[in-house]
């Protein structure tokens, strides 16, 4: 069995600790490991390593790279644009048909970004459904639900006969699925062999049925954006349901995030340095600010280095809407955070104004930033700890803590930390454009010379 990982989500439900360039797959909220590292994990109990796929998009790439550990890196499958799961799923197909998989192997797609408890249970569940699959089903999980859920498709099945999909049902319908017993949450994760799925694809969902994987990944742009929901399962007529009796969450609200967190003796769930008095059933994330609440019932607090979120318990679902209002603005705030993670480390926006900004670089040790250019902008680096190894122009030059250099513009150079420690530097820039875009690189270890139809590691 091969199992395929899909992350290249948004999750603009989580925000805004979750962006379009940090999404909610990369969070780690109350615990060590964030929801992708969970999800390997929880596979690599089932199957090797090497049996176990992820795709992406480009942009979230490196940080995946990061992450998913201990899979090798050419199992990870990038997607150049986002397209919903079924083009990701036909993509993967031929990727692993490429790879020498035959028609019968069977595949388990997954979502990154899920609670499930107990692992033993699932993996029970696994064996169940991979059964399935070589009989020929097109199999779907459905998870045995606990409460009227109104954020959740529903499947409505017979034993392991699928009679229909339903959509989020609104609470009265919620409520009358569980009294009737035979409604089940749908879990998003599916079982199939290859030819079965390709075959699906070709009764149902022609465009995405393609003679190679180079031919679908140029052609991925055009593709219809369709749920692997609507393209196969809603249409087939092998569909099967395996059902999962055991604690499942899509951590798809601040609501679900509330639920899954440890909640203290006045019912609130709280991450982060906050004072909360007289305030009860509340979910409270701070972040590097302290946060203080009085008097306060049933209420979400997520603070983030550039946002609040306050909203009323029961109404997180608008976060959605208020992302949309927030991209017709075309604020920053929906993709990016002050801190960007970077193959080489990260850096995080201190301040920026008018014609200049202010940065803070971490570069890992024995790490590198490309060698490169900007035409529009001068920086200045100042070392704050750790030792920076600087080439400009034809120089070399080493930077100690307290000591600085000037790089004007449009000058080739690169900085890299030749040590065992982490390096620490501040950056200004000045000039009239400021933008990430202004960098033209000549050498780089990550591979980010190279375009994603060339074969290469997209930047």
């Amino acid at each position: 069995m091969k199992i395929v990982i899909l992350a290249g989500g948004s999750g603009t439900r989580l925000w805004p600790m979750s962006r379009t360039l940090y999404p909610k797959q990369f969070l780690k909220l109350g615990g060590e490991e964030s929801f992708l590292q969970q999800t390997v994990r929880r596979y690599l109990g089932a199957v090797a390593a090497e049996d176990i796929y992820i795709i992406t998009g480009e942009e979230l790439y490196h940080e995946v790279v990061k992450q998913a550990a201990p899979l090798p890196k050419e199992n990870i499958i990038v997607e150049p644009a986002r397209k919903n799961t079924a083009p990701a799923i036909a993509l993967t197909s031929l990727f692993l048909k490429e790879r020498g998989c035959g028609d019968d192997e069977v595949c388990l797609i997954s979502p990154a970004d899920h609670f499930i408890s107990p692992v033993e249970k699932f993996w029970a569940a696994m064996q169940s459904g991979e059964r399935l699959a070589r009989e020929g089903a097109i199999v779907t999980f459905g998870v045995k639900p606990t409460k009227p859920e109104t954020g959740y498709g529903y499947i409505k099945a017979s034993g392991s006969r699928v009679e229909k999909f339903v959509e989020k049902p609104d609470l009265e319908t919620a409520k009358r699925y569980l009294e009737e017993g035979d409604y089940f949450w749908n879990s998003g994760i599916f079982a199939f062999t290859l030819g079965a799925i390709l075959e699906q694809f070709a009764r149902h969902c022609s465009a995405l049925v393609k003679e190679s994987y180079q031919e679908l990944l140029e052609e991925y742009p055009s593709l219809p954006t369709i749920s692997i929901d609507y393209a196969v399962m809603e249409k087939t007529q092998e569909a099967a349901m395996v059902p999962l009796d055991l604690s499942w969450s899509d951590i798809g609200s601040w609501e679900s995030v509330y639920h899954h967190l440890d909640q203290d003796e006045n019912r609130n769930a709280i991450l982060g340095e906050v004072v909360a008095y007289e305030t009860t059933d509340s979910l409270i994330l701070a972040g590097k600010r302290m946060i203080a609440t009085i008097g306060m019932k049933d209420v979400l607090v997520v603070e983030s280095d550039d946002v609040v979120l306050l909203a009323k318990k029961g109404d997180s679902e608008k976060v959605k809407q208020v992302v949309e209002e927030l991209k017709k603005r075309k604020r920053k705030e929906v993709d990016e955070h002050l801190t960007a993670h970077r193959p080489w480390g990260s850096y995080t926006v201190l301040e920026e104004g008018e014609r200049y900004k202010i940065k803070r670089l971490h570069i890992k040790p024995l790490q590198k930033l490309s060698l490169q250019l900007h035409y529009h902008r001068s920086e200045h680096w100042v070392v704050v700890s750790g030792t920076a190894k600087v080439t400009l122009g034809e120089e070399e030059k080493i930077v100690h803590e307290g000591e600085s250099i000037f790089v004007p513009k449009s000058s080739v150079h690169k900085v890299e930390n030749p040590g065992k420690v982490p390096l620490e530097m501040i950056e200004v820039q000045v000039g009239e454009y400021l933008g990430e875009d202004d960098i033209v690189r000549y050498e780089d270890i990550y591979g980010r010379l190279k375009g994603i139809h060339s074969g290469g590691i997209p930047s």
